[in-house]
Parts: structure tokens; sequence; C-alpha cells
């Protein structure tokens, strides 16, 4: 299956029509399993030859958070040069064109712990208070001999002066390995032998004012990892016990949550959720898959196929998702699929790739692309957010250095 390469120019389209689910139907996560032909978009989608930006500080996993005064603040893993992992923000008041450095949320050296996954989020005013933004993480104590995790955190960061300076606020999840569960705060949790707690998400709901959703990776063994949702309704200072979103009784590796807002061809309000999961060849390697939630992502369903690698053991996977004004939208992916390197250790050989969706249709997504694959192997942890009503900005690692790319409609 061909699919958008970041690094190419336009080119034909190729239609996948995917599965869906809900409470009378079985999940679709099977490769192309419907064969009823999906409908082309009324759009061409161009990728732009050139990228939009290139930040001068190496760097990975980028993360895009527009703020309220139309700035964009970019949140991403830097290195010291005495072995930190820093978590780091840069600002542009140019459209995301540029990039210059702003603030730091926290650092630690990598020989004590494992501290990465930045996500950003502006909360809505209240009173007169500054804006208030929140940055959440990945945590985790390791010892420095063994290198085996300690402790597991999710922490949560807030900063009022618009990400230059960073105060703790809260652990939205805590454990140890030996009580890892989905027990919130709850280090007795009801799983043993976790492996850590990964990629929190953060987002505004938009039904129920004052609550703030946090979904990260719940890893409970080698092979069982499970898509965990906390809640907030005191602006980040304190969260609920966790609940299961996706995996719950399964034995496969949920992860890399990304979320979207969207509007379904009835006109009704949606979200998308995607993420990576075991569900390639033999159990093992990653697919992309989404599911839909109708009540402002207090229960979800309509699981489906986003892509399913094509070239035997390959893997697809760390995706994130936006939209269009529309409710159309772009789900942004990597893949070892077309590389000479993939298959052996992923994610080595990946790029970044592509995939744009309709609005939601009874449950069902349907997804297609502009263009070939190209560009250059090692492109990484992918990031999109909306640039305006028919353009999205697309974040990504390549040889170290984060790179934007836009892609308009």
């Amino acid at each position: 299956m061909a699919v958008a390469t970041i690094a190419t120019n336009l080119l034909g389209i190729v239609s996948t029509n995917l599965g869906l689910r809900d409470n009378n139907i079985e999940d679709d996560t099977t490769n192309n399993a419907n064969t009823d032909p999906a409908p082309r978009s009324k759009f061409k989608f161009h990728i732009a030859p050139h990228e939009h930006f290139v930040h001068p500080l190496p760097g990975t996993y980028p993360r895009l958070c527009r703020l309220a005064d139309g700035s964009i603040l970019f949140g991403f893993t830097s290195f010291g040069e005495h072995g930190e992992r820093i978590l780091t923000t840069a600002r542009s008041i140019d459209g995301g064109k540029s990039f210059t450095p702003h603030g730091e949320v926290t650092r630690r050296y990598a020989t004590k712990s494992d501290c990465d996954n930045l996500f950003l989020l502006q909360l809505p005013p209240d009173g007169d208070e500054s804006p208030t933004i929140l940055a959440a993480f990945r945590n985790h104590d390791v010892d420095p001999n063994t290198k085996s995790p300690t402790y597991f955190r999710i922490t949560v960061c807030q900063s009022t002066d618009a990400g230059r300076s960073w105060t703790y606020l809260s652990q939205a999840y805590e454990s140890t390995p030996a009580g890892a569960g989905p027990g919130g705060n709850n280090p007795g949790g009801n799983n043993s032998g976790g492996g850590g707690a990964w990629e929190p998400f953060l987002r505004l709901c938009r039904v129920r004012p004052g609550e703030i959703q946090l979904f990260f990776s719940l890893e409970l063994n080698a092979q069982d990892q499970d898509t965990v949702l906390v809640v907030s309704r005191d602006r980040g200072r304190t969260w609920s016990e966790g609940v299961h979103v996706t995996g719950a009784g399964e034995q496969q590796r949920d992860g890399m949550v990304g979320i979207a807002e969207t509007i379904d061809d009835l006109g009704r309000d949606a979200l998308v959720l995607v993420l990576e999961t075991t569900r390639g060849e033999d159990g093992t390697k990653m697919a992309v898959e989404a599911l839909l939630s109708y009540d402002d992502g207090e229960t979800w369903g309509w699981r489906q196929t986003v892509y399913m690698p094509q070239e035997g053991a390959r893997n697809a996977g760390a995706p994130q998702v936006a939209s269009f004004a529309d409710g159309e939208l772009a789900v942004v992916f990597m893949t070892d699929e077309d590389s000479a390197a993939g298959g052996t250790v992923w994610p080595r050989g990946a790029k970044v790739k592509v995939l744009f969706g309709s609005r939601p249709s009874n449950g069902r997504i349907f997804w297609h692309e502009d263009g070939v694959p190209g560009g250059a192997d090692d492109n990484f942890w992918p990031g999109v957010m909306r640039a305006d009503e028919n353009k999205v900005l697309v974040v990504y690692e390549n040889g170290g250095i984060i790179k934007g790319r836009l892609i308009a409609k």
C-alpha cells in the first residue's frame, strides 16, 4: 500500500476502505477487510516540497501547542552535554516558520532516570489568574547500576508565563514496578510486573467544563499494554484513578495515543483516537488503529484498522492525528516497511508518512493518500497540529534534528 511520505510532492490517490465497530459489530482489525469501494475525497492534498522549519537545537519527540495569543509552543526532548535529558520549549510567533528557545520544563540525568514524552496543553482562563499551560511527561526512576526501573510516574508541571518557566504541580500517575496498574495514584494497583507509564496526551473536555483528560500508555507486561485515562477537575492539581480505554482483557500492546476533534457526516461532534498496537504479522509487529467517541471521551468504540504494513514482518506505529476545519483528518505515523533496514530492530529505518481521512460515517472512516513513499530513512516520532482551517503542520525528528512540513488541502 502506497502512502504519502512527508518528504514527497503531490502525486496520485490510492484509496483504502477500513473497518468499523459499534456495539453490535465485531472489531474489524484485519487488513483491507471491507471490499466496498471507499469514496474519493473531493479535495486534493498538497505536501509542501520543502521543510516549513528546521529547528537548530538537536532533539526528539516534538509536540505542538497553539496558545490563545496565536503563538505556537513547541515541546521536545533535548540532550545536555553531561548526559541530561532536557524537556524543552521553543516558541513561534510567525505561524511555525521559525522557533526561538523559550523555556525548560525539567532536566534529569539519563543514568538515574527515564524522562521524555513531553505534551503541552493551555487551560482556559480562571478568573484573574494568568493563563496556565500544563506539561505532562513520563518521569521514571532507574537504578544507575542495573538500569532497571525503580519507580514510574506521569508528572504534571505548570507555567503561568507562556511556557518560559515551570513549577511542579502533581503526579497524574505513579507506581512501583511491582504495583503497576490502572489505579491512578495508588501504587498498590491490581497488576504486578508492570513496565512503565508512557506517552501522555492531554485534552480539554468540551461537554464537561473544567474537566482535563490525560490519556497514557500503561505497560502491564512485555506483551500487554493498555490505554488508561485519568481526569482532573481542579486544573491538574489532583487526578482520578485510572480507567482502561483500550486493551482491557487483551494481550496486545496499545500505545502512542493521539486524539482529534471532528464532525461526522450527520453533523455530530465526535473524537477520533489513533494508536499503535501489536496487530501485525505474528502478533508482535505494530499496526495503526483508530476508535471513535460520541460522548467526548467517556466511552470509545468502532475500533478499526488505519494502516497495516504490507511488507511481511514490518511495523507501523507512533501515530498522531489532527483535523481540518471541515472535520476531515490527517494521520501521521512512522513505518519501516519501505526500508532495507526495516524488520530488524524497530524503529530503525522508519519513515514518517501521512494518511488522509474522511469525516466518520456510520462508525467508519475512509482513508486515502496523495503521494508515494520517498525521502530518507530514520524519520521518527511525528506530531501534528492544525495550522489553519485547511492546513496542518507536521513535525518529526530526522537525524537528530526536528523538522516541520505543512500539508494543505
